[in-house]
């Protein structure tokens, strides 16, 4: 979660919009607590009927989902994604200059 949430407030400045998506159950009672302690400020949305994360094709978790200023995917992945690395950051942003 660190490294996303350097993401996010890097890519913000360039009109990149990173959020999370928590598909726990439990909601707000189970995201809450984890971003206090961690200090995290990044959009966090709560799907606890999996409707969304359906909607964006996600089978399992973690899974990063790329979508364009058209609202189109660009890009999914299941697992362990690099946020720290300058593929995924380059990548978003040659999507803003599109």
């Amino acid at each position: 979660m660190p490294s996303v949430q350097k993401a996010h407030n890097e890519l913000k400045k360039d009109g990149v919009h990173v959020i999370t998506i928590s598909i726990d159950g439990t909601g707000e009672a189970a995201v809450k607590p984890i971003f206090a302690k961690g200090g995290y400020t990044l959009p966090a949305l709560l799907d606890q009927s999996m409707e969304v994360s359906r909607g964006f094709g996600v089978r399992g978790v973690p899974t990063t989902v790329v979508v364009d200023g058209k609202g189109m995917i660009t890009s999914r992945t299941l697992g362990h994604l690099d946020f720290d690395g300058p593929v995924l950051r380059n990548y978003a942003r040659s999507l803003v200059k599109k």
